[in-house]
């Protein structure tokens, strides 16, 4: 922002607060936005009393709010319990990259024939970023959302882009901050990016297609192993904390 802008906003003094619908909308992205960044943790409750007083707010905007995260599978509602924020399975994430894989491949698809030069060049830009040897895994993860956002909003479908951009890349970040993803996968997303942004360039549908999808599938792959590691290294964990006949774990030299 330019300090002609600044002045300017400083001017108009601040943004009417949302009302209506629009109360609603910001409702949820706020909310959205703390479950996201993890400032709310899953299993976490969502105090409507204490979420009126912090937004200044009435209560029926925010049950609207918090029936839409309901919605988006980023908040369940338990019996006796109330709304938490959502704690999802792998299985879960794994159905999310199947679905992903054809939706993002028709995304890539539509976006090879009607991309424009400045998407090709923010593309450019986010490939060039994503060589960087020492970003960080935020870094990392918003460059790799910005990269596929683009593609699905140049897919000229706004219901698509909607149901990406809006739903599924928005789970796709809380799968990513519980998961984060291992540097040999990054490189290889890295080149394979670049190679979906070619075959965008040169208005190859077929191969944006299959280099999405394949792509995607990728990502999978690599997650399911991530999962199957984890869950060795905590059953490994349990096995040495009971190898004591008295049932205290036996301590490592060194440690």
């Amino acid at each position: 922002m330019s300090a002609g802008s600044v002045d300017k906003t400083l001017a108009d003094g601040p943004a009417p607060f949302p009302s209506g619908g629009a109360l609603v909308t910001w409702l949820v992205d706020e909310l959205g936005r703390e479950i996201v960044s993890g400032a709310l943790q899953p299993g976490d409750k969502l105090n409507e009393p204490q979420l009126s007083l912090k937004y200044g707010v009435s209560r029926a905007p925010l049950r609207e709010a918090i029936s839409r995260l309901e919605g988006r599978r980023l908040v369940v509602r338990q019996p006796n319990r109330g709304a938490r924020v959502a704690m999802p399975e792998a299985g879960e994430f794994i159905q999310l990259f199947h679905v992903r894989e054809g939706l993002e491949g028709i995304a890539a698809r539509l976006a090879a024939e009607c991309i424009g030069t400045s998407e090709l060049r923010a593309l450019d830009a986010i490939c060039v970023a994503q060589t960087s040897e020492s970003l960080a895994e935020e870094v990392s993860l918003e460059l790799d959302m910005s990269f596929h956002h683009l593609i699905a909003r140049a897919s000229g479908s706004a219901l698509l882009a909607s149901i990406l951009c809006e739903e599924f890349y928005v789970f796709y970040k809380v799968m990513r901050r519980r998961y984060p993803m291992l540097r040999e996968r990054q490189r290889a997303a890295m080149l394979q990016h670049v190679g979906i942004r070619d075959a965008l360039a040169s208005g190859d549908r077929e191969l944006a297609e299959f280099l999405m999808r394949r792509h995607v599938k990728g990502a999978r792959e690599a997650f399911e192993l991530a999962v199957q590691t984890n869950e060795a290294a905590a059953q490994g964990t349990k096995m040495h904390a009971s190898d004591d006949p008295l049932g205290f774990p036996r301590r490592r030299f060194g440690s």
